[in-house]
């Protein structure tokens, strides 16, 4: 927005062609703002206003194209937030739409389209934006008046069913029960306790389904006064969901449903000691896991049994977990038969697999074993980029089109053309490559703990050879919980260590791992994975290939982005498998030999096997 902008009331008189758009949509049913908004970008380019005028109508129509997001996304972690994030030619972040434009002109305008809304939705959303903008465009204290007007919007738009398209009540309740919690109104927020208490009894009755989003607040959140008539319905629901979701037989088997069920009655069951109870949930989350595999192929079934296996190791149940990890090797084996090529065939034999595996195993030098396993499923990134070139001769319209990357309901990342974003193609082929090569590095990790029997203080003493770590403890216990099967607790112990680990690496080649804090003068905070992998030191000891594998598999978006997956608590069932358990033991085998890995991408180096 340019420093000359106009607010409304002044020469452009509320922007009247804009003022009829928004009452023309409110006689809907439901307003769209998605529609909304489009129409009054395309009024503003009909009007061909000049570059004051043309700037306010930006800032009238923004005010429905921000999207709530809880502060996920965009420069101000505020409720709402950009629809898109893309990045620009020189690197540096983009947003749609650009809400860094704005300024306290645009409050203005909000507040005085606030003053002439009647609807309940509108003044919701113009209430919420002055409230939660207040301070990143005005630099000034938030006025709780905007707070009271959006509850009672919020409120309203439940118990009229007047809610925006693609924004519920559910969410509407959500919200309102956040802003009172802001404002301590305990007025209000009892009464959006029971909105959202009759949010989930409409659910259950009409879909037989849980909002989880409304169980989690209810269940969770803090400040909420006495909830242990709200607690004790919502546990005995959720009960009922998950005995409706692991019957076999029933119409309502869901194995994925009961495993979102099964983590908030064990998460309530931990939090009152009753152990036979989280027992008992595990071990119904994994029978379910269990059955679903055999309805599917071998490949699907290998999946399935993986969660099964997990829940019944945390469960103790020993038999039902090797049951689980016997019938899921049978599975990989008949997976082999069924899978199906997507654009290149790749044929390996019995005997094809057995000469890499004694390559990259040989039996008596476990050392040497670890460097080859290493050295082997490290990415080459010129390789990555020569098969982007290829997919996109093959498949010339798909290079063409960008992809959007989603995380957790937000846009995480986009990648642009083959032509425009090369790097962009090469880290999402990076990540495609890790998952297909998975089943190799576990056929050679498989082998690797076959012939070498390693206790997992030996594979930690491995990763740390290096100065990754300095006390390996903890490391050790995740390489434990991969040895035994228990995928949550590697994946959730081990990413940290590994992120520690780089840090100490760079620490090693004489740098700074501490950088001041960008706010408070005086204190500093450790670089962060990302920022490790970037520095120049760092790259130039590991070199292309390993700095990119390590962003592929942890910090990168278009790829695994394992670290900030785990870092922002969005680690689910799929993230928490043996495939990615392997994963992570590979990079901690590659902490400790990265220069004898780096060595052999030299242009003067023996190529690998």
């Amino acid at each position: 927005m340019t420093d000359s902008i106009t607010t409304a009331g002044e020469d452009f008189q509320l922007l009247e062609s804009m003022t009829l758009l928004i009452e023309q949509e409110t006689q809907a049913e439901r307003i769209s703002f998605h529609r909304l908004e489009s129409a009054m970008h395309g009024k503003r380019k009909e009007l061909a206003l000049e570059a004051v005028e043309n700037d306010s109508a930006w800032a009238d129509a923004v005010a429905f194209g921000l999207q709530p997001n809880e502060g996920k996304s965009g420069p101000f972690h505020t409720y709402f937030g950009p629809s898109g994030i893309g990045r620009r030619p020189d690197g540096s972040e983009a947003y749609f739409p650009e809400v860094r434009d704005l300024d306290i002109r645009a409050l203005v305008l909000w507040e005085q389209r606030l003053a002439l809304a009647s609807h309940d939705t509108l003044r919701a959303r113009y209430s919420d934006l002055l409230w939660e903008f207040a301070r990143p465009l005005g630099r000034k204290s938030r006025n709780p008046d905007h707070a009271r007007s959006a509850i009672e919007a919020y409120e309203g738009m439940v118990l009229q069913n007047c809610c925006q398209e693609f924004y519920g009540p559910d969410d509407a309740a959500l919200r309102m029960l956040t802003l009172a919690l802001s404002t301590r109104d305990e007025s209000a927020r009892e009464r959006a306790k029971e909105l959202l208490l009759l949010q989930h009894r409409m659910a259950l009755s009409s879909q037989q389904r849980v909002n989880l989003q409304v169980v989690d607040r209810l269940l969770w959140e803090r400040n909420l006064g006495d909830t242990t008539a709200i607690v004790a319905e919502l546990i005995g629901d959720l009960e009922d969901v998950l005995g409706a979701c692991v019957a076999p037989n029933g119409s309502a088997f869901d194995p994925f449903l009961a495993g979102y069920v099964g983590d908030r009655l064990k998460r309530h069951y931990e939090r009152e000691r009753s152990r036979r109870d989280v027992k008992r949930v595990h071990i119904l989350v994994g029978q379910a896991y269990e059955h679903l595999s055999s309805l599917g192929s071998g490949i699907v079934a290998a999946a399935h049994l993986d969660r099964a296996a997990s829940e019944f190791a945390r469960a103790g149940a020993a038999e039902a977990h090797s049951r689980a990890r016997i019938a899921r090797a049978e599975a990989v084996s008949r997976s082999n038969a069924e899978m199906t090529p997507h654009s290149i065939e790749m044929r390996v034999s019995f005997d094809q697999m057995e000469q890499t595996l004694s390559y990259l195993v040989p039996p008596d030098d476990p050392g040497a074993s670890l460097v080859r396993i290493a050295d082997a499923f490290v990415p080459r990134v010129e390789s990555l980029r020569q098969r982007v070139l290829s997919a996109a001769e093959a498949a010339p319209l798909q290079a063409m089109i960008s992809i959007t990357v989603f995380e957790e309901e937000h846009v995480a990342a986009i990648i642009g053309s083959v032509q425009e974003d090369m790097e962009g193609r090469a880290m999402r082929e990076a990540g495609q490559t890790l998952v297909f090569q998975s089943l190799h590095l576990q056929a050679a990790l498989e082998r690797f703990v076959q012939v070498h029997q390693p206790s997992q203080y030996d594979l930690a003493g491995w990763a740390s050879r290096l100065g990754a770590f300095d006390d390996s403890v903890v490391v050790a216990e995740g390489i434990e919980a991969w040895l035994v099967g228990d995928w949550i607790k590697a994946l959730h112990v081990l990413v940290p260590q590994v992120e520690a680990g780089l840090r100490a690496t760079l620490k090693t080649l004489n740098e700074p791992v501490v950088k001041n804090h960008p706010t408070m003068a005086g204190r500093q905070i450790l670089l962060n994975m990302g920022e490790v992998l970037s520095t120049p030191a760092m790259q130039t000891a590991m070199g292309e290939d390993i700095i990119h594998y390590f962003r592929a598999l942890y910090v990168d978006p278009r790829a695994k982005n394992l670290r900030n997956v785990v870092a922002h608590g969005l680690s689910g069932g799929l993230d928490a498998s043996s495939q990615t358990c392997d994963l992570l033991i590979h990079s901690l085998l590659t902490l400790g030999c990265w220069r004898e890995v780096a060595d052999s991408r030299l242009p003067s180096a023996t190529p690998s096997h």
